[in-house]
């Protein structure tokens, strides 16, 4: 077993990393969103259904790529001075196809 450190992030790699993990996390949600959308298109017209069903995961993925930088930017600097996070790792064999 070898012990590793992980003393630098890539900030904006970070940011795209959970801005994306983020917005497909929100995906799924859009089923939940799809009555209110019909409900909103009855009384706002179809443009309206069609930006919260849209804005909705841009929504959440943005909020997320923005957090995902200050959490990066703050590790860095956390990590440079007290050292960063500490795992294990071992070695696994290759199974063969």
């Amino acid at each position: 077993m070898v012990k590793k450190r992980i003393k630098h992030l890539g900030v904006l790699q970070c940011g795209k990393t959970l801005g994306a993990i983020y917005f497909l996390f929100s995906l799924p949600f859009i089923v939940f969103l799809l009555p209110v959308a019909i409900a909103l298109e009855a009384k706002l017209g179809l443009l309206a259904a069609l930006a919260l069903l849209i804005l909705m995961p841009v929504c959440y993925g943005v909020p997320a790529f923005l957090g995902g930088i200050l959490t990066a930017w703050l590790y860095n600097i956390v990590a440079a001075r007290y050292g960063g996070f500490e795992f294990t790792t071992s070695e696994v064999a290759l199974k063969s196809a």
